[in-house]
């Protein structure tokens, strides 16, 4: 997924860990989406990045389908409001929906393009701690002026 363009997938890649990643694969719970917990969280990253998770939701025909089933539920719902405070909370609950399955949907495509989808939980902790010690030696290489 290196020659991505979608910004909001750019977002959630350089946001979530592997560890995190694979930890949503298991266990879609609210709380496993740490970086997009609270209602201030969701509403910027979706005003940041709608017409891209949009058109990547639409494009993906797994995640389309959950997609419009809450796009359906949410204009059935909100047909049902009997005020703008009933209006505006469930606009909230569609655009935390939205944004959880847009980045459900790319952390299962970052699982899938670097072989997570079959690794266990201490394999992706090995992967992680790799990829960590790795970054922090160019850094180290960086400080000292390339010197080995």
């Amino acid at each position: 997924m290196e020659d991505i363009t979608n910004d909001a997938v750019k977002a959630v890649m350089a946001a979530y860990t592997p560890i995190e990643v694979k930890t949503l694969l298991h266990d879609h719970d609210e709380a496993n989406f740490v970086h997009h917990q609270t209602k201030q969280d969701i509403i910027e990253f979706y005003a940041e990045h709608n017409e891209d998770m949009h058109h990547w939701l639409l494009d993906d025909s797994h995640a389309f389908e959950y997609y419009a089933n809450a796009q359906a539920a949410y204009n059935y719902a909100q047909a049902k409001c009997k005020s703008e405070k009933e209006r505006g909370a469930l606009q909230n609950e569609f655009l935390k929906d939205v944004v959880y399955i847009f980045i459900a949907t790319v952390a299962w495509d970052l699982a899938a393009s670097h072989d997570m989808l079959d690794m266990t939980m201490e394999e992706v902790e090995d992967y992680q701690l790799a990829k960590d010690l790795e970054m922090s030696k160019n850094k180290l290489k960086l400080i000292q002026g390339g010197k080995n």
